[in-house]
């Protein structure tokens, strides 16, 4: 049979069981196998397999790499350390979604250390009588299932083609931006939209690379580098820096030429990831 889904569909031979009683006495061998084995699922024809992973699917190396774009090896990382988490689905998404939006290397770095600490803090001695014995965590299915036959939704054709127009007018609208204050009302209404979670992780990924790509295009104040140079040499005292710094942006302590809305940006963003490096130093 050409199309698999027509196994299912009894319409033409009467009603309820009679009409696929019918049916399936005139089906062929091979199509009665599919149909009895087989189920229709989300418009298409799966069948069953022994599952021989031992987690869930959303901690599989293949699905993660297919939902952020990496390489197995780097999905293989995070899994890794999404597993120390003890990671739920729910998690996973997020996370997924997380280091879409700030790329992989960032990621890698951010739950290895994360994963680390929680390694050590959960550590327990083996003489430790309140040691729960009991296994506990999801339990994966003993059977997954696969797609059989080939469907005409089934191309080539890139995801971003396959959108609404206006979907695509927005992205297109994203990447020409050429100043911050109007790519910070794009991202404002487009919180009011109700976005698929495909849409919104591509949407929030292009616009998280134009904002980058804007923020580099600034040119720093002489006040602005100087906190910035603060920032990167600081030695033992960021947080009182951060605390000088809050005071200064706040017009609690007055400096000359102060800082710009985005310049106060950058500055925030060295502050953040000289703390994720290094500690509060």
């Amino acid at each position: 049979m050409e199309d698999l889904r027509e196994l299912y569909d009894h319409s033409d031979y009467g009603e309820a069981y009679i009409g696929m009683a019918k049916h399936v006495s005139e089906m062929s061998s091979l199509d009665r196998i599919i149909f009895e084995d087989c189920d229709l699922s989300a418009g298409k024809v799966v069948a069953p397999h022994l599952n021989y992973n031992s987690h869930p699917y959303y901690l599989c190396p293949e699905y993660v790499a297919k939902r952020i774009g990496c390489s197995l090896k780097d999905a293989a990382t995070l899994v890794d350390c999404w597993s120390i988490l003890d990671a739920t689905q729910e998690m996973v998404e997020t996370f997924i979604s997380w280091v879409k939006a700030r790329w992989i290397e960032k990621g890698i770095s951010y739950f290895e250390r994360l994963a680390k600490a929680a390694a050590e803090a959960e550590a327990i001695d083996p003489e430790d009588v309140t040691e729960d014995p009991e296994p506990y965590g999801d339990v994966p299915d003993t059977y997954s299932y696969h797609v059989i036959g080939e469907y005409p939704e089934d191309d080539d054709t890139p995801w971003i083609e396959r959108q609404p127009r206006w979907f695509k007018k927005l992205i297109e609208k994203v990447k020409k931006c050429s100043k911050l204050d109007e790519l910070t009302k794009i991202g404002k209404e487009v919180y009011q939209l109700k976005l698929s979670r495909d849409q919104a992780g591509v949407f929030w990924t292009e616009y998280n690379l134009k904002k980058s790509q804007l923020e580099q295009s600034i040119t720093l104040s002489p006040t602005a580098s100087v906190f910035i140079r603060k920032i990167a040499g600081s030695n033992g005292n960021l947080a009182s820096l951060g605390a000088y710094l809050y005071k200064v942006q706040q017009g609690k302590i007055k400096v000359a030429n102060p800082p710009s809305k985005y310049e106060w940006t950058l500055i925030w963003k060295a502050y953040q990831e000289r703390k994720e490096v290094h500690g509060d130093v």
